[in-house]
């Protein structure tokens, strides 16, 4: 009778930890992008994770980040820099446009900071 009980306090101790993670995972899930509305103006900071071999897009926090001739790349002081100094890894802050193809960069600004290029 009391293994019972200890058993079944166990088994309610473990589903309510699992709905406390499943709601915590929730709730910290960024949903910032899918509240984009097209056309609209969205900044954040992220790491390269990817690059196209013809730079035509980057991949940063999962999300692909189209470059243009138009998109200006700097570093945080402000200096130009060109696009094949972007490299895997490196701290960027995104300032892109969304349409119905996915992000389009107007900036992208290095990150001096942690950056080995």
């Amino acid at each position: 009778m009391i293994f019972k009980r200890e058993r079944e306090m166990r088994l309610k101790k473990a589903l309510f930890v699992g709905f406390v993670i499943s709601v915590v995972t929730l709730l910290l899930r960024d949903p910032s992008f899918s509240q984009v509305k097209t056309g609209e103006a969205i900044s954040f900071p992220g790491v390269i994770e990817s690059i196209h071999e013809n730079f035509k897009f980057i991949v940063v926090n999962e999300v692909r980040i189209f470059i243009s001739p138009n998109t200006k790349i700097t570093d945080e002081k402000g200096d130009i820099l060109k696009i094949n100094h972007l490299k895997p890894k490196m701290n960027v802050t995104i300032e892109a446009l969304r349409n119905p193809n996915g992000f389009f960069a107007k900036k992208i600004v290095v990150k001096t900071s942690n950056n080995k290029p």
